[in-house]
C-alpha cells in the first residue's frame, strides 16, 4: 500500500524522521485530513469582515478617530514608533494569501488545514472584537481579548506544526509563515498593550520608572525569541522583536536606558537566531517548518 504522503514517516535511509514524538504522531494519524467546503467559504467571509473592520478602525471611519490616534494618546514607554505598525500590511498579505491557498480544491486534503479547523474564524473573531474595543478606548476589555488572541495564536501554531510537522512549500509561504509572523508580532503586541493598558489606569510600576520597566520587558522579550527559536523553530520572533524595538529606540531615542536597550536586545535576539541557524545548517537539521519528503 502506498504511503499516504500528508503523514510524517520515520528516518528511511537519508530521510530524518520529523522532530516530534511517537504521541504526536500518532494524534497525527488519527486526525480527520479534510478541510471541509463550508470552512473554505467561512474563512472567505471572515478575512472580509477583518479587512473591514481594521481599515474602518484605521480611517476612524469606525469610532471617529483612528486606532493610532487612540494609540497615541495613552502613550506608554513601550509604544514604538508608528511606522512599526506597517508590519500589519504583511501579516494582513499573509492571511490573504492564506485564505486563497485554503481555498483552492487542492486544498481540502491538507491535513495541517484540517488540523487548523475553525482557528482562523476565531482568530478573526477575535481580531474584529479588539479592534472594536480598542477604537472606542475600552481599554480593559481590549487587553482581555488581546491575550485571548494570543492563545488562539499559540494554539494555531502547534496544531498545523510550525517546526514539528513536514509542510510543502505552498504550505511554509501561506499558512506556516504567516501565522508564525502573526503570533511573533501579537505577542510583542501584548506588552505593548499591557504597557498603555496600567499607563491609562495611573499604576505606579512599583516605584520602578517607566523606561526602566521598558527595558525590562525588552529582555523579557528576547528570552522568549530565543525559546522560540530554539525550541519551537520559530525564526520570526527575533526579526520580529527587533523590528519593534528599534521603533521603540526611534520613538524615544532621547531616552538611554530605552534606545541602548533596544539595540543591545535586538542584537542579542539577531544573534541567537544566526547562532542556532548556524549550528542546525551544520547538522543537517534547520527547516523552518520542515519540508515534506
Amino acid at each position: 500500500m502506498a504511503r499516504d504522503p500528508q503523514i510524517p514517516s520515520k528516518d528511511v535511509g537519508s530521510r530524518t524522521e520529523v522532530p516530534g514524538d511517537q504521541t504526536y504522531k500518532a494524534n497525527f494519524m488519527n486526525e480527520s485530513r479534510t478541510h471541509p467546503v463550508h470552512l473554505q467559504v467561512v474563512n472567505v467571509v471572515v478575512l472580509v469582515l477583518v479587512l473591514w473592520a481594521n481599515a474602518a478602525a484605521g480611517s476612524g471611519a469606525l469610532s471617529g478617530e483612528s486606532i493610532g490616534v487612540v494609540a497615541n494618546r495613552h502613550a506608554s514607554y513601550f509604544l514604538p514608533a508608528n511606522y512599526v505598525f506597517g508590519i500589519w500590511s504583511l501579516i494582513y498579505l499573509g492571511v490573504i494569501l492564506f485564505v486563497l491557498y485554503q481555498a483552492l480544491p487542492v486544498a481540502r486534503a491538507s491535513a495541517s488545514l484540517a488540523a487548523l479547523g475553525w482557528g482562523w474564524a476565531a482568530n478573526g473573531a477575535l481580531n474584529i472584537v479588539w479592534v472594536v474595543l480598542f477604537s472606542f478606548s475600552m481599554f480593559v476589555p481590549a487587553w482581555l481579548v488581546m491575550i485571548a488572541l494570543l492563545m488562539n495564536l499559540i494554539w494555531i501554531h502547534e496544531r498545523i506544526g510550525f517546526g514539528t510537522r513536514p509542510h510543502s512549500w505552498i504550505e511554509r509561504v501561506c499558512l506556516v509563515g504567516p501565522f508564525g509572523l502573526y503570533l511573533a508580532w501579537i505577542s510583542v503586541a501584548l506588552i505593548s498593550n499591557t504597557s498603555q493598558l496600567v499607563t491609562y489606569v495611573g499604576w505606579n510600576g512599583f516605584g520602578i520608572s517607566g523606561p526602566v520597566w521598558s527595558a525590562i520587558m525588552m529582555l523579557v522579550a528576547t528570552a522568549l525569541s530565543a525559546f522560540m527559536v530554539v525550541h519551537r523553530g520559530n525564526w520570526l520572533f527575533p526579526v520580529v522583536f527587533a523590528w519593534a524595538f528599534v521603533g521603540l529606540a526611534s520613538r524615544y531615542a532621547e531616552i538611554p536606558v530605552i534606545a541602548n536597550t533596544a539595540y543591545v536586545t535586538s542584537a542579542a535576539g539577531l544573534a541567537v537566531l544566526a547562532g542556532v541557524s548556524v549550528w542546525r545548517w551544520s547538522q543537517g537539521a534547520w527547516s523552518t517548518a520542515g519540508s515534506r519528503p
